[in-house]
């Protein structure tokens, strides 16, 4: 299954990765890498609003997982909203210094940073 997610997405098939990624995501709740692909994939398809909020049902699970904040602040700044994504991007990099480089190198998030 993980192998025929990665085709679709390499072949930007997003409407099948995004099928592929949901099933595992499933299979696997405690694995925010499929969630945050299942996100992915959604908003590749056009419904970004949809992915935050698929995210946003996780928060219990990863609500303290840098990697999720900074995928939530993403989506935030995707919709234009740079002030709540500042507020998740602040707590990802706080929780993992390590994300700073991700959220530098993410051109969706250039609106965020620019506001700083």
């Amino acid at each position: 299954m993980e192998a025929r997610y990665k085709t679709y997405r390499d072949a930007k098939e997003w409407e099948l990765a995004m099928t592929m990624a949901k099933v595992l995501a499933n299979g696997m709740p405690d694995r925010l890498e499929w969630l945050n692909n299942q996100a992915d994939a959604m908003t590749e398809c056009g419904d970004t609003a949809g992915a935050l909020q698929l995210l946003k049902d996780a928060s219990k699970r990863f609500e303290e997982d840098g990697k999720y904040l900074l995928a939530v602040g993403r989506q935030y700044a995707l919709l234009c909203e740079i002030e709540e994504a500042k507020k998740y991007v602040k707590r990802a990099i706080k929780a993992d210094s390590s994300l700073k480089a991700d959220f530098l190198d993410d051109p969706a998030f250039d609106p965020v940073w620019e506001s700083f």
